[in-house]
């Protein structure tokens, strides 16, 4: 394969406060993407390395991609969707009336 069958492509991007940098890799059609990871501060700073590919398409490679790197965040849940309750803490059933248990 020569330097001109494979195209480069690079994008940054914060997630969860976190540094994502993606590099897409064209090759015989297909596209490949290696993703670093780099979470924490100063000596608890951490870096850990995706690879996702070949796919078809570089939207197909990136949301392959970024699905990974939320895997490897965890599953949190976004506070507005959550269905725990807080105390102190107002949800949009408090204006409602409940009906006693027992």
């Amino acid at each position: 394969m020569s330097p001109q069958d494979i195209t480069r492509d690079m994008k940054d991007m914060k997630i969860a406060g976190c540094d994502v940098h993606l590099v897409f890799v064209r090759s015989e059609g297909d596209w490949t993407v290696v993703g670093t990871l780099t979470s924490g501060t100063a000596d608890n700073k951490r870096k850990e390395t995706i690879t996702s590919g070949p796919w078809a398409t570089r939207d197909l490679a990136e949301q392959k991609a970024l699905e990974q790197i939320t895997t490897r965040l965890g599953h949190n849940e976004d506070r507005s969707t959550s269905r725990v309750n807080n105390p102190g803490e107002e949800t949009g059933d408090q204006g409602t009336e409940r009906k006693p248990t027992g």
